[in-house]
């Protein structure tokens, strides 16, 4: 785990993305999830976003399920509203997400950089500004996908 404010967060861990439903893709027919709109790994540019926000898995104590449970408790602590059972997460290892970096040509960087509202907050930073790279964003949500949970299949786990 991660200790110091600032430090990379080691390869094999993983980091969790929030996905609000605007980013979930859907079957128009059944509403079942069939995918991420790439929305979910781009910078807001409206507000000059330097980094994506995840929450790192492992800084939170216990089994995977007992982690990801925390990191959404968390999550639903620091969120303005209550947040939808449709909205989602993601959890992506820390390494395959540098991975896909250096396949895209960019250097990302995932530390743990923890606040007073959220002890396990982490950012993935390197990503182009301006969201011009489609495919490493692509790549990103496709990896995100991989690993990915509405919360309310996180609040029916055991």
């Amino acid at each position: 785990m991660a200790k110091r404010k600032y430090s990379r967060i080691d390869d094999e861990h993983h980091v969790v993305r929030r996905c609000g439903y605007q980013v979930i893709e859907r079957d128009i027919l059944t509403n079942e999830v069939v995918g991420l709109f790439p929305k979910v790994m781009m910078l807001r540019t409206e507000i000059d976003e330097p980094y994506l926000s995840f929450n790192m898995l492992e800084h939170c104590d216990g089994t995977k399920i007992e982690q990801l449970k925390a990191v959404v408790a968390i999550q639903r602590a620091k969120a303005i509203g209550k947040l939808s059972l449709q909205s989602g997460v993601a959890i992506l290892k820390t390494g395959r997400i540098l991975e896909i970096g250096t396949m895209n040509g960019r250097r990302l960087v995932v530390r743990f950089t923890p606040n007073s509202d959220d002890p396990s907050y982490s950012r993935v930073s390197g990503l182009p500004l301006d969201n011009s790279d489609e495919h490493l964003i692509a790549s990103l949500t496709d990896e995100a996908y991989r690993d990915f949970m509405l919360l309310a299949d996180v609040d029916a786990l055991p």
